[in-house]
């Protein structure tokens, strides 16, 4: 399928997927790594300030991705994203072994992200035209779940004995990915900067826009409400089934909790594989509000209830339902936002969305803060409130201004 696209479209997607490859075998488990150095409270708070930063680090790169060449803005952060890794594997191998360099790391790690991210998604739809879109941004969804599924497989299993190893080749394979996507991207595009003026102001002009657009801030705040389900994934149930979950072992392999972590990413990496496209023709002929709904319900509910779950018996399942629920809804949203972008306003309106990520970061990072006051079984209730919230923003944005016939 991949082939049927043109040059760039190809050369995004494969360097979105190491990208985000790269990003889910390393950052979970760096945090993980941060929970046995710091108390849960302190770690809560850690990982606040990185979500705070890479906020900030977003609004600029909307700015920049705008008013420069976003090919040269991916070239500078991404290769700073690759150097970040390759701090914090030079701390834990000794050299620099300061917890400020680990540290440092971690936070250059989110803002050099944020940073080059919404070029990218300019880029990418740049490099589409609309029949195609949707088919596009279906494969982006399955190559991003595949990346994040394999990245968190191969993080899991090399984490414990590996871990240098697992930061110096990351920090490598960054590197590859900033090397080739500059080789093969053929892209240029019209810059907007106005001049004369400074670039505070140019920032706020650049976000008003967006931020004026009720629909679109709606929108965005029902996906960062729902979306804080799958992170607390990574930051609240990840830690504490490294902590609690009791160890077992299948088919002469241990399975303590990093490894149950990843093997829940294993489950939802074959059902990404073999089942998006399944799902999204067994769900097409539905009413397109009702998959909508239907699915995130399920999304929310099963990685909610995982937070408080700590048997493989439970695990799996909610696992295998919250995949379903993702796959039904996903591609759908995915496709119907692009359709609220006003062309002129692409980065603005895709960096202003990219608030989204970081709102769902700092929810789950809350999460992980409760954590240290609230059993388990709260912290699943404050998820799945989160969720439902989401859900009704999410709905009333997208479907609630338009005609029945338009949501089939």
């Amino acid at each position: 399928m991949l082939s049927s696209f043109s040059k760039n479209i190809q050369t995004t997607l494969m360097t979105s997927f190491f990208s985000s490859l790269v990003y889910a075998c390393t950052i979970p488990y760096l945090i993980i790594y941060l929970a046995s150095i710091f108390s849960k409270e302190t770690l809560g708070l850690l990982v606040m300030i990185n979500v705070v930063s890479s906020f900030f680090a977003g609004i600029i790169g909307g700015y920049l991705a705008d008013n420069f060449q976003r090919k040269k803005v991916l070239f500078v952060f991404q290769t700073l994203y690759g150097v970040s890794l390759l701090l914090v594997a030079l701390n834990f191998s000794g050299i620099l072994p300061q917890h400020y360099w680990l540290i440092s790391g971690y936070l250059i790690c989110g803002m050099a992200y944020n940073l080059y991210y919404s070029a990218f998604d300019a880029v990418l739809l740049d490099s589409t035209v609309p029949h195609e879109r949707k088919k596009v941004y279906q494969l982006q969804y399955w190559t991003f779940n595949l990346s994040m599924a394999l990245g968190a497989s191969i993080g899991g299993f090399l984490f414990k004995h590996y871990l240098v190893y697992l930061f110096f080749g990351a920090a490598f394979l960054q590197f590859i990915v900033s090397a080739y996507l500059q080789k093969n991207l053929n892209y240029s595009n019209n810059i907007s900067l106005s001049k004369g003026q400074t670039i505070f102001h140019d920032l706020f002009i650049n976000y008003y826009t967006a931020a004026k657009d009720k629909r679109w801030v709606i929108l965005i705040l029902g996906f960062a409400l729902y979306s804080a389900a799958e992170f607390s994934l990574q930051n609240y149930t990840g830690i504490r089934l490294s902590k609690e979950f009791k160890p077992f072992t299948i088919f002469s392999v241990p399975i303590d909790g990093v490894r149950m972590l990843s093997l829940l990413q294993v489950i939802n990496t074959i059902m990404v594989v073999f089942f998006t496209f399944i799902v999204s023709r067994l769900t097409e002929k539905k009413t397109e509000r009702s998959v909508v709904i239907i699915g995130l319900f399920i999304y929310i509910s099963g990685y909610g209830l995982m937070a408080s779950a700590n048997s493989i018996y439970l695990l799996i399942p909610l696992m295998i339902l919250a995949t379903l629920g993702e796959l039904a809804s996903a591609p759908i949203l995915s496709a119907r936002q692009v359709d609220l972008i006003p062309e002129d306003k692409q980065a603005s309106y895709l960096s202003f969305g990219s608030l989204s990520f970081q709102g769902s970061q700092l929810l789950a990072a809350v999460g992980l803060t409760l954590g240290g006051y609230l059993t388990a079984g709260l912290i699943s209730g404050y998820i799945i409130i989160l969720g439902v919230a989401g859900i009704y923003f999410v709905v009333s944005s997208l479907y609630g201004t338009e005609k029945k016939s338009s949501n089939k």
